[in-house]
């Protein structure tokens, strides 16, 4: 791209360039700001004086839209201000006009071109590292949940295998037992077959628990989403996954009075919901503080968004496919932690914000849809205090 007010050079470098680049002319800095925005470019040699907007600052706005772009000035005005101005904005090179000769223009282009293009592939490869290494919080998060759900559901199941071994062990000695008193009395034959059918099912169902513990710990999806028993896990993996090492942070927990399940959504979906908002309340939560966490029920989940704290403290999420008359609970999330802003807010959400990255909100997200809920959080410049709430059908 050539940006110049001046036709003559415009003509000047299509003669010299034009065999071995294709070239854009762009007379003017705002239109080439649009031909930036529309078309990538691999150089840009821009004229200081140009009309509307002076080449320095079209360079420094031309940098907001493609931030990897090089830039070569042309000027007949190389002035020590303007050298101090182009300084923060890494330009490649300045030359003078009229054009010098092949040797300090054509012969240099190549390089200035291939520093374009490695700046585009260090980008890609450090937006590739994030994303792999967001990918793998992500992983390790889920597979916290993976754990914890293993170990209740061994935990249960183990307690079930100990009472079908005494409920089987009865069921034998009653069989015994009846086995000698049977013989000449029907009522008692009937009960007999009737406790040796117990005494199998007890020992097939025996049997099905030992093969369970040595494969998978069952289907992880069926159990339901009970609001007391999941936050109580959520907060015991979120302060596992959270840096709190000496710094003395705690969890206040009030569960709900009422702990109905929560409307469309599994245990695991839960868990996967509810931490990534205890990791990022953690996380931003200053040391020696408590994270309070508190439930409500309410009669209508839309309810939520008319009470306390006010709407302009409250950036609201899914406000407008939530199920709204339905009956809902409330968790509201406090620390002693500077609120976000609202679009660093947003950033977080699409896994840009980089204080809160190691914290994937992808489950957050997913979950509130997936259950028609809301997901409220206090906002710059009316919040105080950082804060999420959470209001899920019930």
């Amino acid at each position: 791209m050539v940006v110049d007010d001046e036709r003559q050079i415009h003509a000047s470098l299509r003669l010299r360039l034009a065999g071995g680049y294709e070239l854009e002319a762009s007379l003017d800095a705002r239109d080439a700001l649009e031909k930036i925005r529309r078309q990538r470019f691999d150089l840009c040699l821009a004229d200081i004086h140009l009309p509307r907007m002076d080449g320095l600052t079209f360079i420094d706005e031309a940098k907001e839209i493609d931030p990897d772009l090089g830039f070569v000035v042309l000027s007949a005005f190389d002035s020590a201000e303007n050298l101090r101005r182009a300084i923060p904005l890494n330009i490649f090179e300045f030359i003078a006009k009229p054009l010098p000769d092949k040797a300090v223009f054509e012969d240099r282009i190549p390089g200035w071109v291939d520093r374009t293009r490695q700046r585009r592939r260090d980008r890609m490869l450090a937006q590739t590292a994030d994303q792999i290494a967001a990918d793998r919080d992500t992983a390790r998060l889920e597979r916290e949940v993976e754990l914890i759900a293993s170990e209740t559901a061994r935990d249960v199941l183990r307690q079930s295998a100990s009472l079908l071994t005494t409920v089987h062990a009865h069921l034998a000695a009653a069989t015994t037992f009846l086995a000698g008193r049977a013989r000449g009395d029907s009522g008692a034959q009937h009960l007999l077959r009737g406790l040796e059918q117990a005494r199998i099912a007890a020992e097939a169902a025996m049997t099905t628990t030992e093969v369970f513990f040595d494969s998978a710990y069952a289907n992880r999806d069926a159990s339901p989403a009970l609001p007391g028993e999941g936050i109580r896990q959520a907060v015991d993996i979120a302060l596992r996954f959270s840096r709190t090492g000496g710094q003395n942070k705690t969890v206040d927990f009030h569960p709900p009075e009422n702990n109905l399940p929560i409307r469309g959504l599994s245990g695991i979906d839960f868990l996967l919901m509810m931490i990534p908002a205890l990791c990022a309340a953690i996380d931003t939560a200053p040391p020696d503080s408590t994270i309070g966490v508190h439930c409500d029920t309410i009669q209508r989940l839309d309810s939520a968004t008319r009470e306390s704290p006010p709407r302009r403290e409250v950036l609201w999420v899914n406000r407008k496919h939530a199920s709204g008359g339905q009956p809902a609970l409330l968790i509201r999330i406090r620390t002693a932690g500077s609120p976000l802003a609202g679009t660093e807010f947003e950033e977080w959400l699409a896994g840009l914000h980089e204080p809160l990255a190691r914290v994937p909100a992808r489950g957050l997200v997913q979950g509130i849809q997936r259950c028609h809920g809301l997901l409220g959080v206090h906002v710059l410049p009316h919040a105080e205090r950082f804060g999420f709430t959470l209001v899920l059908p019930t």
